[in-house]
């Protein structure tokens, strides 16, 4: 009998929410270029989100690698890639041609003086003069489904080698490293590719055709989601019986990492997002992981229970993801001329960015058809897959 791990839809929620939260707060750091920038920013703001932005995205796409198995799990052939083309395509591109084109319209006003009308920049502007940053055109934060639909295609082949004969032995080692507490070096993944292709690919651009070394990154955290959901029953727990372990890990680096890098008050600097040493590094991906264990742990053991809230959400968070960082820009177009003071504007930012991009999502299911494809949306009536396994989720100890 099928078990629904309801904990991997509040995973999976909980990272968009906090993904939304934190674009909501960028404008404010004042040691941090966005799209349009406080005049007056927080410092205490900026380090307060250093955390998690240390392991949020890691989080998104480890659920989004678990997301992707219970996919897969349904058809292993081509209709597989099909399936994930028009699930992330379609929003895609829908969001590069409309979605996102109000973000640079404001900036444009905001930053550069533009005084022309959304509908002149739109059909005169936008797809004219070249590529964002010094151009218009761009896909803004939509970087992460066009790198997901990528890494999918990428790794299917390894998907489908995964089940063969000669793969055994090492599924077999991967299924014991991770029952076991050297689960925790599983983080040496990504950071051992993101440092071999740093000397070929030094920045992050989140442009795709330059940013493999951390490309890979973020595939390791994907490919090391779809296993985890691949071995779920053998893994879960001992994931839940360290989750102590990793939450007390995971407070240690960032304890480290506040001491060490983002305050410099340890007296020795061992880089920050800006110089970013092999050292700071493995310090960041390693909390990355320790924070992805302990929320597995803690919600497989206290929330893997059915919830209309969660349910009601999960159906909603890709539309919410889709324009919310458009709703961001907007609120912060019309309410930092108040100049009513930072905390005040941060709050004001984020009430709206919310309100808004929920009042999106929630209108568009009145769509006609297939419609709502193109914002995110799965059709009427079918659920989104089942976070399951077939036999019943181990809670652990």
């Amino acid at each position: 009998m099928q078990q629904r791990l309801y904990y991997i839809d509040f995973l999976r929620v909980s990272a968009f929410m906090l993904l939304i939260a934190y674009h909501a707060s960028v404008a404010f750091f004042p040691d941090m270029k966005w799209l349009i920038e406080a005049p007056e920013g927080s410092a205490t703001l900026s380090l307060i989100m250093k955390f998690p932005r240390a392991w949020r995205l890691a989080l998104l796409f480890f659920v989004s690698g678990m997301g992707t198995w219970f996919v897969y799990r349904r058809c292993h052939d081509l209709s597989f890639l099909k399936g994930r083309f028009v699930r992330l395509f379609p929003p895609l591109i829908f969001a590069m041609c409309v979605i996102i084109v109000p973000q640079v319209w404001y900036e444009r006003m905001y930053e550069d003086g533009y005084q022309g009308s959304f509908l002149t920049f739109w059909l005169t502007r936008y797809f004219t003069e070249g590529k964002y940053p010094d151009g218009n055109f761009t896909w803004a934060h939509m970087w992460f489904v066009a790198y997901l639909l990528v890494m999918t295609f990428v790794c299917y082949p390894v998907f489908r080698l995964i089940d063969h004969p000669f793969i055994k032995p090492v599924t077999d080692w991967f299924q014991r490293i991770a029952a076991s507490p050297y689960v925790y070096l599983l983080f040496l993944l990504p950071l051992v590719l993101n440092l071999a292709l740093s000397p070929i690919f030094p920045r992050q651009t989140n442009a795709l055709y330059n940013d493999g070394a951390w490309f890979s990154v973020w595939a390791s955290w994907f490919g090391l989601g779809f296993l985890f959901a691949r071995y779920h029953q053998a893994l879960i727990g001992s994931v839940v019986a360290l989750r102590w372990r990793s939450a007390w890990l995971a407070a240690t680096l960032t304890l480290a990492l506040y001491l060490f890098s983002w305050t410099g008050s340890g007296g020795y600097f061992i880089g920050d997002y800006e110089t970013m040493t092999p050292l700071f590094k493995a310090l960041l991906m390693a909390l990355a992981w320790a924070m992805i264990l302990a929320l597995c742990g803690f919600t497989a053991k206290h929330l893997d229970a059915p919830s209309a809230v969660t349910s009601w959400l999960n159906r909603k968070v890709f539309p919410l993801y889709i324009v919310h960082q458009t709703v961001v820009v907007a609120a912060l177009y019309y309410v930092l001329p108040l100049g009513l003071g930072v905390w005040t504007e941060y709050a004001l930012v984020l009430m709206a960015t919310f309100t808004g991009s929920f009042l999106f999502a929630i209108v568009i299911e009145w769509l006609p058809g297939r419609a709502g494809l193109l914002l995110g949306l799965p059709p009427r009536g079918k659920p989104l897959p089942a976070a399951g396994v077939e036999t019943q989720s181990a809670r652990g100890a």
